[in-house]
C-alpha cells in the first residue's frame, strides 16, 4: 500500500480540462461585457429621450409624471383592508334582553349554550355533548344573567325566553349577543 495520493486523471486530460474551463470563462466574460454595454446604451437612449421630451414637450413630460403619481396614490389608498371586519360587541347590562345570533355564520347562525364558560373548544365529542345545554335558534331573545372573562374571551350567561331552550340557562361568547 502506498501513502501517496494517486491521481486518476492523466496529466494531458487535466490540462485539456483546464484549457476548456478557461475558454468557457472567457466566453462568459465576453457575454457579460456585451450585455453590460447594451444595458448602458439603452439607459443612455432612455435618458436622452426623457431629456428631449422634457425640453420639447414639458406639458406631456410633467403630465406623465403627475399621472404616474396619481395612479400610485390611488393604488395605495384603495388597496388592502379587504374582507375582515370586526364584530361590534354591545355594552351589556345584566337583566336586559338581547337577541342571540352567531356572527361567524353568514346570515347569522344558531348559538350553542354550554354549562361553563370557556368550553367552546372542547374537542372530545362526549365531553362537548355533556357540557352542551342547548342549541338556540338564531334570532331568539334571551335575558342576560351574568358576565365573565375566560382566556381573554368575554362570556355571558343567558336564559332564552322563547323556543325549545326557553327557561334553560347557559354560557355563550358575548359576540353572540345583539341588541
Amino acid at each position: 500500500m502506498s501513502n501517496e495520493n494517486e491521481n486518476t486523471t492523466p496529466p494531458n486530460e487535466e490540462e485539456g480540462l483546464k484549457e476548456k474551463a478557461e475558454e468557457i470563462k472567457e466566453e462568459v466574460e465576453e457575454k457579460v461585457e456585451e450585455i453590460k454595454e447594451e444595458a448602458e446604451e439603452q439607459a443612455g437612449k432612455l435618458a436622452e429621450t426623457l431629456t428631449r421630451l422634457r425640453t420639447e414637450k414639458p406639458l406631456l413630460f410633467y403630465g406623465g409624471i403627475g399621472a404616474v403619481v396619481v395612479v400610485i396614490l390611488l393604488l395605495l389608498l384603495m388597496g388592502g383592508g379587504g374582507g375582515v371586519q370586526q364584530v361590534q360587541v354591545p355594552a351589556l347590562q345584566i337583566g336586559q334582553t338581547y337577541t342571540l345570533v352567531n356572527p361567524n355564520v353568514t346570515g347569522g347562525g344558531d348559538v350553542l349554550l354550554l354549562q361553563a364558560p370557556g368550553r367552546m373548544g372542547a374537542t372530545d365529542p362526549e365531553l362537548r355533548e355533556k357540557e352542551q345545554v342547548c342549541v338556540v335558534k338564531s334570532g331568539t331573545p334571551a335575558k342576560l344573567l351574568e358576565q365573565t372573562l375566560v382566556n381573554y374571551v368575554k362570556y355571558a350567561k343567558v336564559e332564552p325566553l322563547e323556543g325549545d331552550c326557553a327557561g334553560k340557562q347557559g354560557w355563550t361568547p358575548v359576540i353572540n349577543l345583539k341588541q
